[in-house]
């Protein structure tokens, strides 16, 4: 991988020099929990059109395989300001703030450097201290989820429309003098939004067929700690039942209607200000989200529907591909760099993604053919744990950790013949050697990235995790006095010791589904 860099190093700074001297504006859009397959580009059956983002990847770049490392929203979207893995920008929770010297290497700390005019607008959706929200000249955003209706001079608006007058407003306050790198974070389609008022029942009649795979066959196979985990609970309470699944399926495109119409309008203000034939524009999501696949619901899996995003960069200017779909591997972590790249900026070498640039302008002749990804979050206080996983993925495998389970159960997939990731081959002699290879690959990947999770694991502070590998409980009894006598009741009431109910897996889950506290 650091030869790859390398070459595409080489081959950015061929065409730096025209970033460099253009200074364009860079606009970032985020959404939350979109999958791939819920704009019309990708998936011309899709029950809602998606015509302005689309536009994005007709006049730009569409990203067929785009994919996040982590698809859970505070840690991909650290991923996506810092180019890093999670385990490399320390964030494995909500509410946690980048360490300095991590975010003083992230896109927004450099940009500010090299004189640009930064804002955030939205779900910032990662904890933020006041010295790194006051790196940006406009930040009017949320470190937590943020509300699905916002104030604007005093009228209660849309999210989505809050966020188009946001736009307007901070592209007026830019200095004639500065190029701008703007962040805007939409709240859709992601459970805690809501539809906007005018798209409420565009789908009222449309009924949406299930997903091949929402049967019990395919949940069974799944491990212990997956069964017993979120989403299979997502699914019960949100999908399985046929209202709520109508229901779900019609607003998470009702919802997206209106991000589609807020782009549509920010991009007839960039031509209004004439903004528009220098400024880039990125699209991503967090993550994807799952319609019952597998039953499951939410995000949180190592599979396509939670991994797989849309993906588009649409670059104005002269050079740069048009109306281009591109099958190479694009990640959230290859934001940061991108952006820096087109800022005419060297990025550093500790960060883990590859600008885009190359791939923008048809120069770059080799790049990833896998990538790595892993998921380690999973609070305490939720009602069902979240399954912890690592894996490795190219265009035609997908190799899954789940590090939950005691010994860690493997899964295989060919995803050329199985694209709904059905026949787990980790038990298939015949495969046995592909399963080496890919298991070998992924423990060299955590050689050279040593697992920083371990060592900010801490059962007794304010942002704690389930499955704590030892907990001193009388230390734990001074910080958490409320969880502790209730745990002390169930260790009461079951007849067991703090030892078992410490260290026997079925004892702790026992408990911790009835307090809904996994500590």
């Amino acid at each position: 991988m650091k030869k790859i860099l390398s070459a595409l190093a080489l081959s950015a700074l061929a065409t730096s020099a025209l970033a460099a001297a253009e200074n364009p504006n860079i606009l970032i859009f985020v959404t939350d929990d979109q999958r791939w397959d819920t704009v019309s580009v990708n998936n011309p059956e899709v029950a809602l059109s998606t015509p302005n983002i689309d536009r994005l990847a007709e006049e730009g770049i569409n990203f067929h395989n785009g994919f996040v490392t982590t698809p859970i929203c505070a840690v991909s979207r650290a991923s996506i300001l810092s180019g890093k893995y999670s385990r490399n920008n320390d964030i494995h929770e909500f509410l946690i703030p980048m360490s300095e010297p991590v975010f003083k290497s992230s896109y927004p700390a450099l940009l500010k450097e090299a004189g640009y005019y930064l804002g955030q607008l939205g779900k910032y959706g990662v904890g933020a201290t006041d010295e790194q929200i006051a790196t940006f000249d406009v930040f009017h955003a949320d470190v937590d989820q943020g509300p699905a209706f916002n104030t604007y001079r005093g009228k209660k608006v849309h999210d989505s429309e809050w966020l188009t007058l946001e736009t307007r407003d901070f592209l007026a306050s830019v200095p004639a003098d500065q190029p701008f790198c703007l962040q805007v974070n939409y709240k859709a389609p992601h459970p805690s939004s809501k539809v906007a008022p005018e798209d409420e029942g565009k789908l009222a009649h449309h009924t949406f067929e299930r997903v091949p795979t929402q049967r019990p066959e395919y949940f069974a196979p799944l491990p212990p700690s997956v069964k017993s985990a979120l989403g299979a609970l997502v699914f019960h309470d949100t999908i399985r039942p046929e209202k709520n699944y109508q229901r779900y399926r019609r607003e998470v495109l009702e919802k997206i209607a209106s991000v589609d119409r807020s782009i549509g309008k920010i991009r007839q203000e960039l031509q209004q200000r004439g903004l528009d034939d220098n400024t880039v524009i990125l699209f991503i999501s967090d993550h994807g989200t799952h319609f019952g696949e597998k039953q499951l619901g939410g995000k949180w899996t190592p599979y396509e529907q939670s991994l797989r995003v849309p993906f588009f960069l649409y670059d104005p200017r002269p050079g740069a591909l048009k109306a281009a779909r591109l099958p190479q591997i694009a990640l959230n972590i290859d934001i940061a760099p991108t952006v820096l790249h087109l800022a005419g900026l060297t990025p550093p070498e500790e960060m883990d993604g590859l600008s885009l640039v190359p791939l923008a302008r048809g120069e770059a002749t080799a790049w990833r053919d896998h990538f790595f990804y892993e998921h380690q979050t999973s609070p305490v206080g939720v009602p069902r744990p979240v399954a912890r996983f690592m894996g490795v993925r190219s265009l035609t495998e997908n190799y899954v950790r789940w590090t939950d389970e005691y010994p860690i159960s493997e899964e295989l997939y060919h995803l050329e013949a199985d694209p709904w990731e059905i026949n787990n081959l980790a038990n298939d002699p015949l495969w046995a050697s592909e399963l080496q290879f890919w298991s070998e690959r992924f423990d060299q990947w955590q050689t050279e990235n040593p697992d920083t999770y371990p060592q900010h694991y801490n059962p007794y502070g304010p942002r704690p995790q389930t499955n704590a590998p030892g907990i001193d409980w009388k230390k734990y009894k001074k910080y958490w006095p409320d969880q502790y006598k209730q745990i002390a009741a169930e260790v009461e009431r079951l007849g067991v010791t703090w030892e078992q109910a410490l260290e026997d897996p079925n004892i702790r889950q026992q408990i911790g589904k009835k307090l809904r506290w996994y500590y």
